[in-house]
């Protein structure tokens, strides 16, 4: 890999935990950032000795000082199969794990390593040699003293390949050595063939269904407070139901991506359950039945939270709230 310049460009940015229920997900503007390395003015830098290594069924070019052990840290939460770990050292301060990530998420994200996070991470697409990558920065694990970043390469029709980079201070230069490895990615014997940068009229439809639902939302579960009467609790929860139920009619005419398909089918899934429970709480106010209206709202307290790790979902995926 020639010395100078990251090959890694950032395509979209960031992910605000809290913006996630209020406006519409955007697009973020693409944006092209390079990353200078050190050299001398008066002659180039020499180039670094590099080795091949093959790991989770890609290539990567690593420097001579990088090898593999057999020891694999335990990074809370991150779960891969045929982990591999190179480092510079025994791997205790500083490395690269690769593997294979769980399949079944919404997200390129295991859900019990988001679990772990103290905040969401930076999400960025960012191209590598020989694909592109969900980049997830500003990673901080409870009960993980080093700096995390995590990259994640989707395969059509088979589990995502995770790298993962991570150094304690002390060593912070490794982070960004390990960074310019996963930059050299090449595929053993397959290749990535879709885009996972998000796709502006899909990303205008979803914001504007997003966009409308979160207005309901917050208007009229603003409104459902201890005081309400049972009889305003039925009418807002009767427009609750509507407004999911047509988010839902939109979400379905969308023309999902081979990238969005599975976020999008599990944001179907969890606005669909959310239409129904805010039926189900309408009823059983309108009835006046306090056992029934109890259960009702332990089923949009449920209803309401799988939208919000669905949505959460999408913001992994390069979608930002604005």
């Amino acid at each position: 890999m020639p010395t100078g310049v990251d090959p890694m460009s950032t395509v979209t940015t960031g992910v605000d935990r809290r913006m996630l229920i209020l406006p519409a997900l955007v697009l973020v503007a693409a944006a092209l950032l390079g990353y200078a390395v050190g050299h001398r003015a008066s002659s180039p830098a020499p180039r670094e000795q590099t080795q091949t290594e093959s790991v989770a069924g890609v290539l990567l070019g690593v420097p001579s000082q990088w090898h593999t052990v057999s020891a694999t840290p335990a990074i809370p939460g991150l779960s891969m199969r045929h982990a591999v770990l190179l480092t510079p050292g025994d791997g205790s301060a500083s490395g690269l794990l690769a593997g294979v990530l769980p399949a079944g998420q919404g997200s390129p994200l295991p859900s019990q390593f988001l679990a772990r996070m103290r905040q969401r991470p930076s999400t960025a697409v960012v191209s590598l040699q020989e694909a592109q990558a969900y980049r997830y920065s500003g990673i901080s694990i409870a009960g993980f003293d080093k700096s995390v970043t995590l990259f994640a390469i989707p395969y059509p029709g088979g589990n995502a390949t995770g790298l993962a980079c991570y150094a304690a201070p002390a060593v912070s230069t490794d982070l960004r050595t390990c960074q310019r490895i996963v930059a050299t990615l090449r595929f053993a014997g397959r290749s990535q063939s879709y885009d996972l940068t998000p796709q502006p009229d899909y990303a205008r439809s979803l914001s504007a269904t997003i966009s409308a639902l979160a207005a309901q939302r917050v208007s009229s579960r603003g409104k459902m407070t201890a005081g309400a009467t049972p009889h305003a609790i039925e009418l807002l929860a009767g427009r609750l139901a509507h407004a999911f139920a047509r988010a839902a009619a939109s979400l379905s005419g969308l023309q999902t991506t081979l990238a969005t398909g599975q976020a999008q089918s599990a944001l179907s899934g969890a606005v669909l359950k959310a239409r129904a429970a805010y039926a189900a709480l309408a009823s059983a106010a309108g009835s006046r039945n306090e056992a029934s209206f109890a259960a009702a709202r332990r089923e949009v307290d449920e209803a309401e939270a799988g939208v919000d790790a669905a949505l959460v979902s999408f913001a992994l995926l390069g979608h930002q709230p604005a």
